[in-house]
Formats: structure tokens, sequence, C-alpha cells
């Protein structure tokens, strides 16, 4: 029977600079946690950290994505919460007129695009608030795209490789952004919202609010949480992108994504996923 081959100490600078070299280059990764001994989520995060200070320097960090917030894969992947990473002002593209939002694809290596509520912060939310609780610290709500890639061959891997690399976030698209309105109004249609979904005009899978923790502003509380106890608290005006309401899909240079809410509950969105 072969050796089995010994595991690499982890060195945060180590794996930040051969993320870092791979997104410069759109190339593949092997995952860290099958060779690096004890790689697990605080081990990610400060890799994550590293990466997310150099990229700042040149483009400031506007908010945060939230990753795995569909509750039933937490067992299989280990998880009891889910994970985050930042986004960047070349990340995050604005809608600027009834079109749809421009998002490049440059660089991608395995990109899927998700439909998500988009929030903007007034206040940090404290521990423990949920639903209305939270919507009382939401200034801004609409929906948005986001584009996810993998720098893992097939997107094999695991929760702390997807938190190394940054959440996995390439970019944002986002829509028209309304205020909260009544918290116990809004709360109530963010947990009941329905999303239909078209690609290139054509139906696609669509997309509700529960599948996100319940309600997406759930996923704000926790991400609050999370990150004040890793001290890295939220701040006032950062944008958050809740987690998917629809399956993540394939996507590619010269596709079109609209989706439309249910009753107006939000704005619609569309996005154009460009090459450049």
């Amino acid at each position: 029977m072969p050796d089995t081959p010994s595991l690499t100490p982890f060195d945060a600078e180590a794996v930040a600079d051969e993320i870092g070299r791979a997104r410069e280059a759109a190339g593949r990764l092997a995952p860290f946690s099958e060779r690096i001994a004890g790689f697990g989520l605080e081990e990610a995060y400060r890799a994550a950290g590293i990466l997310a200070c150099r990229r700042a320097a040149r483009s400031p960090v506007v908010g945060r994505k939230i990753g795995f917030t569909n509750r039933a894969l937490w067992e299989g992947a280990g998880l009891t919460r889910p994970v985050w990473g930042s986004m960047f002002e070349e990340t995050v593209r604005r809608g600027a007129g009834a079109g749809p939002v421009r998002l490049s694809l440059a660089g991608a290596v395995e990109p899927k695009i998700e439909c998500e509520v988009v929030v903007v912060l007034a206040s940090p939310p404290e521990p423990g608030e949920r639903e209305a609780a939270v919507a009382r610290r939401v200034s801004l709500v609409g929906l948005g795209f986001e584009v996810v890639d993998s720098p893992y061959p097939g997107w094999n891997m695991r929760p702390e490789d997807t938190v190394a690399a940054g959440g996995l976030h390439h970019g944002l698209a986002v829509g028209e952004l309304r205020p909260i309105g009544d918290p116990e109004t809004a709360s109530a249609a963010l947990a009941g919202l329905r999303v239909a979904m078209e690609r290139n005009g054509e139906p696609a899978p669509d997309g509700v609010g529960s599948l996100v923790m319940g309600n997406p502003l759930n996923a704000v509380g926790v991400l609050a949480e999370i990150c004040a106890a890793q001290g890295n608290p939220l701040e006032r005006g950062e944008i958050i992108t809740t987690g998917t309401l629809t399956p993540p899909l394939d996507c590619c240079v010269g596709e079109r994504y609209a989706a439309e809410a249910g009753d107006g509950v939000l704005p619609p969105v569309s996005v154009e996923l460009a090459g450049t």
C-alpha cells in the first residue's frame, strides 16, 4: 500500500499568495482542506483577511457576501452557521437606469450566478436580533445577482476552501434599492418572497426568501454576530448580499438574466454578463 502523502503546515501568507496568483492567472487550485494540516474555518478566515487587505489597497471594501444560507446544506458541510467574504468597489456594479446592469466575467474560471436579496445597513444588528429587528437596521433593500467563481476544479471543496477564496465572490450586480419601509411588513414580505427568474428570456428556476435561513434578514443578523466575534464588526453603509434565493446556475459571457419579485415586493433586476 502506498504511503499517504504528508500534509503541509498551515501558513496564512502562503495560502493568500497562492490564491492571489490563481486569481490573477484565472488558474486552478487543489483544495487546501486536502493538503494542509489542521486547515479549518479559523485558518481560512486568516488567509481571506490577508487577501482582502491586499485588494482593499486598490479597491475599498464596500460590504460582505454571505454563503451557505441554506440550512439543508449545513450537516453535509460540517457547518452550524453561514460563512462570509468581502466585496469591493471594483466588484459591485449598481443599476443606473432601466437597462440591465453590466457585470464582467473577466478572469472567471467556473462562474455561477445567483439571485439574492441585497440590503444596505443603517446600523449593524445587535446580538440575537432577527427578522423585523434586523429590518430596523436596514436603510435600503432590493434584488441583485451575484456571480461566484470557484478556483477549485468542479467546485470540489469544503466550506473552509470557500472562505479562503473570499467566499468565491466574483461580482455583484445590484438593481434598484428602496427604503425598507415598515419593519414588520418588510420582514414578512421577505420571508414570503417569491422570485421569478429568466435566462435569455427563457424561464429559469424560481427562488424563495424562506430558503435563506427562513428569512434573508436572519442571515444578516447571524452575519453580524459572526463578524463581531471575529473582531471585524459590520458597519453603517455596508452592502450585504444575503445568500442565494435560487439554485446557482452555470453562466457565461453574453447571457442576460432577469428576476422579478411577486406582487412587486422588490424592484426587478436584470444583468448582462460581459467579457471585459
